[in-house]
């Protein structure tokens, strides 16, 4: 190309983009130009310093005194943009009566790493709000919780009810009052001109079976299921109307679907499948902490307390943490300093990084021998032990005996028990740690931790393996390359975090809270918090807490007990689920029981057999 109509391209290229620039930017030009003239962006702020910032909603004085806004107020509530239900302190115009702007409320237990005593002045709360009072007293909101204000005035927003008029999943919907909406509920009829719809009024029938056939299914009020999308503090009303007022066995809440894979792999770790105990980090005194299938800060319950003791532990020179997960978070980055890092996997596979750790753990000697030894409660109070657990625990491992997979009671051997067989009195069976001979675990002193063997049993000899025992064999089942190809994450790095895990004692933490909402998400989140008992760091300093507490949401008042009232109901039959009713129960067993030697409850899945009493 000739240079001189390459320069005037270039030159013409250059004037036609200052054009556009002029063109596109003339506005935002002209403010700039505004702003050097009068120190505004073209219009004039309400405060020179300040600018649109709003009024305080109080001051403190040089003398400590506070003095409030008069123009506004101030309204505790509860924020909802998650399940941490956090709470606020909302500022209102007194004016406009509109929201001002979302805080933390000082008072509640999630607001701040440490929560102040209910009975502190309103006062000194406020004052310690200041910035000149630190950041310990200070209470915020997320941004879930900011965005509350939008979500308040949001047109989407259901302030009535809605009923459907068209077909299913059309969209179609119109608005009805509340009259309406009772009358239907309760007495039915054609609804949606799809035929008669059976109200309330007719379902509620108490006595008469809702199957013959199934008595286990209960009355014909179990036709009802109740349900919300999450618990806002009025579970204990919906229970009470579902379970003792209306006589419904069914009523379903947002676990099932949030978080259930992991609340249930957390509580067959700690042997409670009621309630599905977890544990909690100690981060106060952490030295590491391993977070798999989750965010720190971002995730998890309660997250926002658990964002600002990570970002003081961060602060820590011998606290250090790792995120196990698919995409990188923003709790693992270079402006969280160097003390953190990412370790990315294959979605699902964590159970597979999880396994290599604990075979390098057990064929390396990195576990806590002074816990896991300890067969029960009375071992545990000689040793001075936080905890025990069921790693000595002998299970029946012969594949044709009527009860393989369970632990090997006392009375089955000649050990001296006396009482009902098979009952919750009836010891397990351990191998004590200095004699070598069969006892039960409630002896006071340590057993043997690996048992591959044959016990002689009134019913003949039998083989038997401790838990801890199949666990190894379950880990050790495959090669760690194998357990390399399945996460896709090195060996090397493998046995390195596996190595950094256990070189803090009990002062390394492994959590899994928010994660793991997928279809194997029980198995890995029993794998997962199995490290936390292999290390032996429940409820000891710097570990994880088990029962870390809660406030429950209603309770027998001064004036009112809302748990009793007249007529009230007892619920019958089995949940709709299904869930927590053994199959063999079942009164049609040909179509609904599986097998009986499959049964639900067998602790032979190796992993699966360490619990938490």
């Amino acid at each position: 190309m000739d240079n001189k109509r390459r320069q005037f391209l270039k030159s013409g290229l250059a004037v036609g983009g200052a054009g556009a620039f002029a063109a596109g930017y003339a506005t935002t030009t002209s403010h700039a130009v505004h702003g050097i003239i009068d120190g505004t962006a073209g219009k004039k702020t309400k405060h020179p310093h300040h600018g649109n910032s709003l009024t305080p909603e109080y001051r403190v004085t040089e003398n400590g005194k506070l003095i409030n806004n008069p123009a506004q107020r101030v309204a505790p509530s509860m924020c909802f943009g998650c399940w941490t239900l956090c709470g606020l302190r909302v500022r209102v115009d007194n004016a406009s009566d509109e929201i001002l702007r979302i805080s933390g409320n000082p008072y509640h237990p999630l607001s701040n790493e440490h929560q102040i005593p209910f009975n502190t002045p309103v006062k000194d709360a406020y004052i310690a709000m200041a910035g000149e009072a630190g950041l310990d007293g200070r209470s915020t909101a997320c941004a879930r919780g900011n965005g509350m204000m939008e979500i308040r005035k949001s047109p989407y927003r259901i302030t009535q009810p809605l009923k459907r008029v068209g077909n299913r999943g059309e969209g179609k919907w119109i608005p009805i009052s509340y009259e309406q909406l009772l009358e239907e509920v309760v007495e039915g009829g054609d609804l949606f001109g799809e035929g008669h719809v059976d109200g309330l009024r007719v379902i509620r029938d108490v006595k008469t079976p809702l199957d013959p056939l199934n008595p286990e299914y209960g009355p014909k009020a179990n036709q009802l299921l109740m349900t919300n999308a999450g618990n806002e503090g009025r579970d204990d009303l919906f229970k009470r109307f579902a379970f003792n007022s209306y006589g419904t066995r069914n009523f379903g809440h947002h676990g099932s679907y949030c978080g259930y894979g992991f609340r249930a792999g957390s509580g067959a770790l700690m042997n409670d499948l009621k309630k599905f105990a977890h544990v909690k980090p100690d981060l106060e005194n952490c030295e590491f902490a391993l977070y798999i299938g989750m965010s720190p800060a971002q995730a998890g319950n309660p997250f926002k307390r658990q964002a600002r003791q990570l970002a003081t532990a961060r602060t820590k020179g011998n606290f250090s943490y790792t995120v196990v997960s698919p995409a990188l978070p923003a709790s693992s980055s270079l402006a969280a300093g160097d003390n953190n890092n990412w370790l990315p996997i294959k979605p699902g596979t964590d159970s597979a990084l999880v396994l290599g750790m604990i075979q390098w753990i057990l064929a390396n000697d990195k576990f806590n021998t002074a816990f896991l030894t300890q067969p029960g409660p009375n071992a545990m109070k000689t040793a001075g032990t936080a905890h025990w657990c069921n790693a000595t625990h002998l299970v029946i491992s012969d594949k044709d005996h009527p009860r393989y997979g369970y632990f090997l009671r006392a009375s089955e051997v000649d050990l001296g028990f006396t009482g009902t067989p098979l009952s919750e009195s009836d010891p397990y069976v351990i191998v004590d740690a200095q004699s070598g001979d069969l006892s039960v675990h409630t002896q006071d002193q340590p057993a043997r931790l690996f048992i591959d063997q044959i016990v002689t049993t009134k019913q003949g000899d039998v083989q038997v393996k401790s838990s801890l025992q199949h666990l190894k064999e379950s880990a050790f089942a495959h090669d760690l390359a194998f357990y390399s190809a399945q996460c896709d994450i090195p060996v090397a790095t493998i046995t390195a975090l596996a190595k950094r895990f256990t070189s803090h004692g009990t002062k390394a933490v492994v959590d899994s809270h928010g994660g793991n909402m997928h279809s194997n998400g029980f198995y890995n989140a029993y794998t997962i918090l199995m490290l936390n008992a292999l290390i032996g760091n429940i409820n000891l300093k710097g570990g994880v807490m088990a029962k870390s507490g809660g406030y429950p949401t209603s309770g027998k008042g001064p004036r009112y007990d809302f748990t009793k009232f007249k007529n009230k109901v007892k619920p019958k039959g089995i949940f709709l689920s299904r869930s927590k009713f053994p199959y063999q129960k079942t009164s049609n067993i040909n179509v609904v029981s599986p097998p009986v030697n499959r049964h639900i409850q067998h602790d032979h899945l190796g992993i699966r057999s360490l619990r938490r009493y």
